[in-house]
């Protein structure tokens, strides 16, 4: 005769009397208590998710197991999950039986008690809609790092996300489940109640993230909020201006706003920068005047700095002219000396916008 196969299918899918049987002819051709033990222990985790599967004939098969067998590792490790098989005079000598004394057993069975505390506890969300069937899909990682899928079905929808989460943890610590010689359930991940309505979910993996991305958002702010007075003692950094004196960022642009307006017409037309020998020739001229103040010494961001408005107008600035004493030296008069320059002017910016050089003469 073959023997009877009990594993993870069996013990989550199969229905409720099928399941009874498959269990009771395990026992009955394997006596293989350590195995059988596990195998009821996960079938009371689909009976706390799902209601109705443990039955009084399984029942009946805890109790004489413990009452009967001889104590092992594993029957004191899963104890706490069948506590309810036995009346309160069975229960305590039970205890004496198997670990001497009650604070052994306490000692020994924290784990065990802890999510025995889940199993029994009733539903506490009023979510339950009628026609509908819910089932429970969860995902854990086996031995070797794999994630695999576990369902059960008809399930009970009222389990809030604390119970159904430490409820599925309880097949953390049971080895029974394998698949090719890897342990199965090793470490829960998340789970999800899917259909038209969810009841609840949860995902451990989330948590962790969420955990972290916090940490790294308080060192960020941390690490933001020691840079600010860096930042703002750069921006109060102090500048020279050309004649040496210190000045604020401020003051600095109120200067250069002074130069903009103080600059030769010459220099302000069409913004053409004046070739090298033009603009020193015409530095040396303005710095000999006491009216108008030195403007060569203008870097090329104050000349970036121009509004765009100045730059396009060809109207000189109303400003105190130099005396003229031309007429002196040449003997003209003062409006032929003028015109002259003016036509002088307007040849040497019809030959820029042309594109012709100025000839140099050769040296002799």
């Amino acid at each position: 005769m073959e023997a009877v196969k009990l594993g993870q299918r069996q013990v989550f899918l199969m229905k409720k009397e099928s399941l009874t049987k498959r269990v009771q002819m395990f026992y009955e051709q394997t006596k293989n208590i350590e195995q059988l033990i596990q195998y009821m222990v996960a079938i009371l985790v689909r009976n706390a998710l799902s209601q109705g599967i443990f039955t009084e004939q399984l029942k009946e098969l805890a109790r004489e197991i413990y009452l009967t067998s001889e104590p092992n590792d594993t029957l004191r490790q899963y104890s706490p999950f069948f506590k309810h098989c036995f009346s309160g005079g069975e229960w305590k000598e039970l205890i004496k039986k198997m670990f001497k004394n009650e604070s052994t057993y306490f000692d020994s069975t924290k784990e065990a008690r802890f999510y025995n505390n889940y199993l029994g506890k009733d539903g506490t969300l009023n979510n339950r809609r009628e026609g509908l069937v819910y089932h429970v899909e969860s995902v854990f990682e086996d031995a070797a790092g794999k994630k695999h899928k576990l369902t059960i079905p008809d399930t009970d929808p009222t389990k809030n996300e604390e119970q159904t989460e430490n409820i599925l943890r309880t097949l953390s610590i049971l080895t029974v489940f394998e698949n090719a010689g890897v342990r199965k359930f090793v470490e829960y991940v998340s789970y999800k109640t899917p259909g038209m309505t969810i009841a609840s979910a949860h995902n451990s993996r989330k948590e962790k993230k969420a955990a972290a991305a916090e940490a790294t958002d308080d060192t960020e702010k941390s690490t933001s909020q020691q840079e600010n007075p860096q930042k703002q003692s750069v921006h109060s950094t102090s500048v020279k201006n050309e004649t040496g004196q210190i000045l604020s960022a401020d003051q600095k642009s109120d200067d250069d706003k002074a130069l903009i307006e103080e600059s030769s017409p010459t220099e302000r037309l069409g913004n053409r920068a004046p070739s090298a020998k033009k603009a020193k020739t015409s530095s040396e001229n303005e710095s000999a005047s006491p009216v108008n103040p030195p403007t060569s010494g203008k870097s090329k961001d104050e000349a970036k700095a121009q509004p765009a408005a100045k730059k396009k107008t060809n109207k000189p600035l109303d400003l105190p002219k130099k005396p003229d004493t031309s007429h002196m030296r040449y003997g003209k008069s003062e409006a032929q000396i003028e015109k002259e320059r003016d036509n002088r002017r307007l040849q040497r910016e019809a030959a820029k916008q042309n594109g012709k050089k100025k000839k140099k003469k050769k040296r002799k």
